[in-house]
């Protein structure tokens, strides 16, 4: 997997923060981005996407703090620019991501998901469009090292809620998890000192190291099986639109898209 670069998204940070799926389900927030009017467009009819905009640098506010940016956000505005619809944005706690799918208040949900089998009792999902795995973020001056002084040691962690993040580190950790609704709030915990580190998704951890002087370690949480797929969720009865999704990935993937993609956002 290729590593992103640190990029500074002030929008996500804390002393800037704007803010990825439990059981509990929530309506969406009022904070939205729309790039379409409901229904019929000049262009077509729109596609509403939801996500956490919390998750540099796949989907986060820009400096104005309206416009939501990144690599999810060009990769839908390609595909819905290939499939004849307009791109719609809706902002929203990640645990309530794919319940909105799942219930129609939302087409798609796209916010670096990963790919779960329990997950996929709910939603469908398209192709894989991203390989990820999660790092332990820590502090300069931290006595963590690698994975296994995670493992063996009395060290807590801080995540965001419904993560994989979470997910991982609350089974191999246990009570040492601390979890948190935003990003934001697990990082102002290690910044605060309330936890000694977070486990995260590699390209947000180098986002919030690059912005907080803060440490990656170079050993990720979990062992080569625990890589994990990123996929758009799409409800399982809008099959057709999952296949127009897949069609387009696909020929996206080809033409050298995602590659595009990566130089943007990578090194």
């Amino acid at each position: 997997m290729k590593k992103f670069l640190a990029i500074a998204m002030t929008a996500v940070m804390v002393l800037g923060v704007a803010g990825c799926s439990s059981s509990k389900t929530e309506e969406p927030k009022e904070e939205e981005q729309t790039e379409a009017t409901e229904g019929e467009t000049a262009e077509g009819e729109v596609l509403v996407m939801g996500c956490s905009a919390d998750f540099p640098p796949f989907e986060s506010y820009a400096d104005d703090a309206t416009t939501i940016e990144g690599f999810d956000v060009d990769m839908m505005n390609e595909i819905c620019s290939r499939i004849g619809m307009t791109l719609e944005i809706k902002d929203m706690n990640f645990d309530s991501v794919v319940a909105a799918v799942q219930t129609g208040k939302i087409d798609v949900g796209v916010s670096g998901i990963t790919i779960t089998e329990e997950r996929k009792e709910s939603v469908n999902f398209s192709d894989s469009y991203f390989v990820a795995a999660q790092s332990i973020l820590v502090t300069k001056d931290s006595p963590i090292t690698g994975y296994q002084d995670l493992l063996d040691g009395d060290y807590t962690a801080g995540v965001q809620l419904g993560t994989t993040g979470d997910i991982m580190a609350s089974e191999k950790l246990g009570d040492r998890v601390s979890q948190y609704e935003k990003y934001g709030d697990a990082l102002a915990a290690l910044l605060a000192d309330k936890v000694d580190c977070m486990i995260l998704d590699t390209g947000v951890a180098e986002a919030f190291a690059a912005a907080n002087d803060l440490v990656v370690l170079d050993e990720t949480f979990g062992t080569e099986e625990d890589k994990e797929y990123y996929g758009i969720a799409v409800a399982k009865e809008n099959t057709e639109l999952l296949d127009k999704i897949n069609a387009a990935i696909a020929d996206m993937k080809a033409e050298g898209f995602f590659d595009e993609l990566n130089t943007k956002y990578a090194g």
